[in-house]
C-alpha cells in the first residue's frame, strides 16, 4: 500500500499536447486530490534531468511528466535510484510507455490516478548504454530513420500516424546491414534492415506489440531484427507487429532476450534511443531491473 501523494512537482513539456490547456486541468486535479504542486517548464534538451533531481532533493512524494516519452526519459534519468515515484500524465505524439502500462490518455483521466486509494505502483526497468538511460528502446538503420525523420510540426497536428509518413521516406533509402551482436555472452551475425533493443512491446497501437510476451518488468531486454529488406511498408508492419513468417517458413523476423547486450552493424547505421539520435558505435547495453516505480491504474500493478 503506498502513502498519499502530499506535494509534487510537475515537469511541463510546452511543445507537448495537442492544443489542450494543460494547466487548467492540473490546477482542477491537484486541488481535488489535496496535493501541493509546483511546476517546472522545459525550453530546451536536457532541463527535464535537472528538474527532475532538484525535485529528488526537494524531497517530493512523486514527479509528474507532462510530455512525450523523450521528456519522460529525460524525467526518469534524473529519479535513477532515489526510490521517488514517477506520474506519467501523456502529452506525446506516441505516449508508448504510458500504453504499456495502461495510462488514460485523456489528460483529467490520467491525474485522476492520483486519487486512488491505495495508490499502485509498478517497478519497470530501465536500460543503460554509456551513462545514457532508456525505457523504450534503441533502434538501428530503418527503425532509427524513421523515428528521425518524423517532423515535430506534423507529429503534433497527426500524432503516432506521422511515423507512417516518415517510414515511407525511410524505406525507400533502407539498405541491409549486418549485425554483429553478443547477448549475455552468446555471439550471433544477421543480416537485416533494423535491429531494435528494446524494453517495451508496445508500438504506440493500444494493443499491438512486437511480441506479446515482451514485458517491461521481466528483467530483460528484447533484440529484434528484421531480416527483410524489400519489402512494402504495409508487409513491413505486418511482419514487425504479427512476426509471421514467409510461406517457405523462412523467418523474417529474428527475436532474442538478454540482460547484456552488445551491438555494432556493417556498415555503420543512425542510432536513436528513446527518439534521441546518436553517432556512437559499437553498444553495450545493460538493464536495471526494477529501476522506476510507477503510478498505474490497479489492473496493471
Amino acid at each position: 500500500m503506498e502513502k498519499k501523494i502530499g506535494n509534487i512537482r510537475v515537469i511541463i513539456n510546452p511543445a507537448a499536447g495537442r492544443g489542450e490547456s494543460v494547466l487548467p486541468v492540473l490546477n482542477l486535479s491537484m486541488k481535488e486530490a489535496g496535493i501541493k504542486w509546483h511546476a517546472s517548464i522545459t525550453h530546451e534538451a536536457g532541463e527535464a534531468i535537472k528538474f527532475a533531481k532538484t525535485a529528488v532533493k526537494e524531497g517530493v512524494d512523486a514527479l509528474a511528466v507532462f510530455g512525450g516519452d523523450g521528456t519522460l526519459m529525460e524525467a526518469i534519468s534524473g529519479l535513477m535510484g532515489s526510490g521517488v515515484p514517477l506520474v506519467i500524465l501523456p502529452g506525446g505524439s506516441a505516449n508508448i510507455m504510458a500504453k504499456e502500462l495502461g495510462i488514460p490518455q485523456d489528460l483529467k483521466e490520467a491525474c485522476a490516478l492520483m486519487s486512488q486509494v491505495p495508490l499502485t505502483m509498478k517497478a519497470i526497468d530501465v536500460g543503460q548504454f554509456s551513462g545514457h538511460y532508456f525505457i523504450l528502446g534503441v533502434s538501428l538503420g530503418f527503425g532509427a530513420d524513421l523515428i528521425e525523420g518524423a517532423d515535430r510540426e506534423i507529429k503534433n497536428r497527426i500524432g503516432f500516424f506521422a511515423y507512417f509518413l516518415s517510414a515511407t521516406a525511410a524505406l525507400k533509402k533502407a539498405k541491409k546491414a549486418v549485425y554483429h551482436l553478443k547477448i549475455d555472452g552468446q555471439k550471433h551475425e544477421v543480416q537485416g534492415l533494423t535491429c531494435i533493443v528494446t524494453n517495451t512491446g508496445n508500438l504506440g497501437f493500444s494493443n499491438i506489440s512486437y511480441d506479446k510476451h515482451i514485458d517491461v518488468s521481466d528483467g530483460l531486454l528484447d533484440v529484434v531484427v528484421v531480416r527483410e529488406a524489400n519489402l512494402s511498408l504495409l508487409r513491413l508492419m505486418a511482419v514487425t507487429l504479427l512476426k509471421r513468417e514467409r510461406p517457405d517458413n523462412v523467418e523474417l523476423v529474428e527475436h532474442w532476450q538478454g540482460k547484456d547486450i552488445s551491438v555494432s552493424s556493417s556498415p555503420r547505421q543512425t542510432i536513436q534511443y528513446d527518439g534521441e539520435v546518436l553517432k556512437e558505435m559499437p553498444l553495450h547495453i545493460k538493464i536495471i531491473p526494477e529501476a522506476i516505480r510507477v503510478l498505474v491504474p490497479k489492473e496493471k500493478a
